[in-house]
């Protein structure tokens, strides 16, 4: 994963029945153990799930993951089941929980931390099995080798903060590549739409569009400088890209100063890195 930093990161499964009761534990597999390879071998790999709002997933949403088979005969599953799958630095595996015909089903719980600023995406190569676990179809072993899924720009996670938790605006970071001309201050838009274009324009090294753009929506009520220090709420984010750099936004509601200098309190659009954890 490349990412530009703006300092601005057993149970019983019958596919016959379309049941599982896989178990509720989040543990990965221990000493993963591998079958012997079968006839039956995985088809292709997906992700079967959307964000809740956008292309991002933030804390608390589910990822869930369709792995389909090159046969529809009955499935039977004993023990725990994983996918290993690419988010960022995480490497809790997906666990097996449902079946539908000739689809396994992996899901995944986004924990508080987790971040994939390029997207979700799996690796070739092999499912894991927790200790004398296995996975038969139509009475024959399945194959675990795996195909590889790249990672899926509209299935990033930035789960930095979770919905609701307390956080305050900062200023731009000392040394920070995303400056604007006479704005010490953190900005916030009313939308991403607003925002986006002065970062991505600070991106391209075009510092007189950006603060061109900046003073245009300032002028107009649509963007904002944040009040520094200010309990404010985070509510969600979306990550993207843009020249090949990763750039975080994020929403929360807050205070922010517009240009006759009234304080108007609303949900703002602001890069990450202008937020902190309240103290």
């Amino acid at each position: 994963m490349s990412r530009r930093v703006l300092s601005t990161g057993g149970a019983l499964l019958s596919g016959a029945l379309g049941v599982c009761s896989c178990g509720g534990g989040d543990g990965g597999p221990a000493n993963p153990e591998t079958p012997d390879r079968g006839t039956v071998q995985v088809d292709r790999v997906g992700i079967v799930s959307t964000p809740a709002a956008g292309e991002t997933y933030l804390a608390g949403e589910e990822l869930r993951f369709g792995v389909w088979l090159t046969s529809g005969a009955p499935v039977e599953a004993a023990g725990d089941v994983f996918l290993i799958f690419d988010l960022g630095l995480a490497r809790e595996p997906a666990k097996l929980m449902d079946i539908s015909g000739e689809r396994l089903e992996f899901r995944y719980r986004v924990r508080r931390g987790d971040y994939d600023g390029d997207g979700v995406g799996i690796p070739a190569g092999e499912l894991s099995f927790s200790p004398g676990a296995s996975l038969r179809v139509g009475g024959a072993d399945l194959d675990p080798n795996v195909p590889e899924l790249l990672p899926l720009p509209e299935h990033r996670v930035f789960a930095h903060y979770a919905p609701g938790d307390p956080v305050v605006f900062d200023p731009v970071p000392t040394g920070s590549s995303f400056e604007l001309p006479g704005v010490p201050n953190a900005v916030g838009c009313g939308a991403p739409e607003d925002l986006a274009p002065i970062v991505e324009a600070v991106l391209d090294g075009n510092l007189p569009r950006a603060a061109s753009l900046w003073s245009a929506a300032r002028q107009i009520g649509r963007c904002v400088i944040l009040d520094e220090g200010e309990p404010a709420i985070f509510l969600s984010a979306a990550v993207a890209g843009h020249g090949g750099a990763i750039y975080d936004l994020v929403m929360a509601y807050g205070i922010g100063a517009a240009s006759g200098g009234e304080r108007i309190t609303a949900n703002w659009w602001t890069l990450a890195n202008f937020l902190s954890p309240a103290p």
